[in-house]
């Protein structure tokens, strides 16, 4: 019966899938929009800096500059976030082991309407900057919860196209703060950024609203040995179709679940650095340390083109363009899910950045740069472009091979201190960017590209030796061919025998 649901899963493609397991297919993007609302106030205050209303009520003024938000309360504000997230992600995989995705998720919507309060009325940037901070907790706990569900509630032909929205999410957030942010550009009164504030409480009311009649992780309630509650939770899942029987399904998850005890998978932190899982924690790791060191410009983006040359209102409307261009890109993504694999798009995909940033990066060395605007314009369109390439493929493929790549018994926790490292580069990147960039220290300006091109040099090598292959696997065959420690360049072609010669029946 589980050979039946493995066969099953590879035979139904991606279009009939999606009207098979429209359900599924609507409860992980349903559940996504919590990222959306995590995008939306990362980017609001790398937005804010470069808003007149901001700076004057919370900045000091810098001759030649204008009024300013200090580099050191532009870092403290900006690891607020990433502090909270490492928090809130160790944290949250604990519960949702306990009580389930659903219970999880709810009290961080809860959370989230109760200290979005704390933003809209902040008078001082001290207490702004707390906000941040006790925001960035329940923030890491949407990274995790997300993330994980949409791997867990949709077949094999889905996992990338709806993981990858993962990706899109964070891009419309981004996308909506910005646009937002431009509309009160001209407005100088403390509502050009309490209103961008309060447009926050809007996404728990909904989520909240549409959650009771969310199913919860069929694999979770595997896991619980609440298997009838599973076969329910696959039922709501999908529409009823000849091809597919739940029950089959069913098998397919228990066996894998039976596979992961024999090789002796636990189900702790530990775990996940011990034996093969080790491998999986460094691809999952590595592949999040890779998107904060590309040097897309994405959460400082306005303040960067302003700083490059372009006026306030020139840098919005190129803020606006790149994130415009991003959600373009992401939608695009499907092209190379579809037809490439996981491993090739990626590694083009870096391969184009690298160019990118090197180009943006040797344009401040010529003579006339300080005069000439047009070098301005040039590198932002450039950055622009990289923005459409790194949300095509190093984005949406980033979120689709961590959700893919970890165990079924560890993925949650997995993706935590995945989302963790991820938290700490972005910490790193978000100390050392406003210090480069701000006018009352290193002023770099794109020079900072230099740094980042080298950096993904370097990655670049690592993706082709230890980025493996991961499309078209079940978890069972990935359990395998990780177990088998199979070489990262033979994930795609490797042919794994019977499964009953290597599963018992189930």
């Amino acid at each position: 019966m589980a050979k039946r649901g493995t066969a099953t899963e590879h035979k139904i493609g991606a279009w009939e899938a999606m009207k098979i397991y429209r359900k599924g297919a609507f409860w992980s993007i349903f559940i996504s929009l919590s990222i959306i609302m995590r995008a939306y106030d990362i980017e609001i205050m790398g937005n804010f800096y470069a808003l007149p209303a901001f700076q004057q009520h919370f900045g000091v003024f810098y001759k030649g500059h204008g009024y300013q938000i200090p580099a050191a309360w532009q870092v403290a504000m900006s690891m607020g976030s990433l502090v909270g997230q490492i928090i809130g992600a160790f944290i949250v995989s604990y519960p949702m082991e306990i009580y389930g995705r659903k219970k999880t998720f709810a009290v961080c919507l809860i959370l989230t309407g109760i200290l979005t309060f704390m933003q809209f009325f902040a008078s001082t940037i001290g207490v702004l900057t707390a906000s941040q901070y006790l925001s960035g907790v329940v923030w890491g706990g949407y990274c995790v919860i997300a993330t994980t569900y949409a791997s867990e509630v949709l077949p094999l032909s889905l996992r990338g196209f709806l993981t990858g929205y993962i990706n899109l999410c964070y891009v419309m957030g981004q996308f909506i703060q910005t646009g937002v942010t431009r509309g009160f550009i001209n407005r100088l009164d403390q509502w050009a950024y309490r209103i961008p504030f309060a447009l926050q409480w809007i996404w728990p009311v909904v989520l909240l609203c549409g959650l009771p009649f969310a199913p919860e992780s069929p694999w979770w309630l595997i896991r619980q040995n609440k298997l009838e509650s599973a076969e329910q939770a696959l039922k709501k899942l999908s529409q009823p179709d000849e091809r597919i029987d739940t029950r089959e399904t069913l098998a397919m998850m228990v066996q894998t679940d039976i596979l992961e005890h024999e090789i002796e998978v636990g189900t702790t932190y530990a775990d996940c650095w011990k034996g093969d899982n080790r491998r999986r924690m460094e691809i999952c790791i590595l592949l999040f340390v890779i998107q904060n060191f590309s040097g897309n410009p994405v959460g400082f983006a306005t303040y960067l083109f302003e700083q490059v040359g372009l006026s306030g209102l020139h840098a919005f409307d190129m803020g606006v363009g790149l994130n415009g261009m991003g959600f373009v890109g992401t939608l695009c993504s499907a092209i190379p899910l579809i037809y490439f694999g996981r491993r090739s798009c990626y590694i083009f995909g870096l391969s184009t950045v690298v160019t990118i940033l090197f180009i943006v990066a040797f344009m401040c060395l010529a003579k006339d740069y300080a005069t000439n605007q047009n070098y301005a314009w040039a590198q932002a369109t450039l950055l622009i472009a990289l923005q459409f390439v790194w949300q095509m493929t190093l984005g949406p493929l980033t979120y689709v091979v961590v959700c893919e790549t970890p165990s079924t018994k560890l993925r949650s926790k997995t993706i935590a201190l995945a989302t963790m490292i991820d938290a700490i580069t972005g910490l790193a990147t978000s100390v050392v960017g406003p210090y480069l960039l701000n006018p009352g220290a290193a002023n770099a300006g794109a020079k900072i590209e230099f740094l980042y091109g080298g950096i993904s040099v370097f990655s670049l090598i690592w993706c082709i030796f230890r980025l493996p292959e991961t499309k078209g696997r079940t978890y069972e065959e990935l359990d395998i061919l990780f177990e088998r420690k199979v070489p990262a360049r033979k994930f795609k072609t490797y042919v794994i025998e019977d499964a009953d010669d290597v599963f018992p029946a189930v």
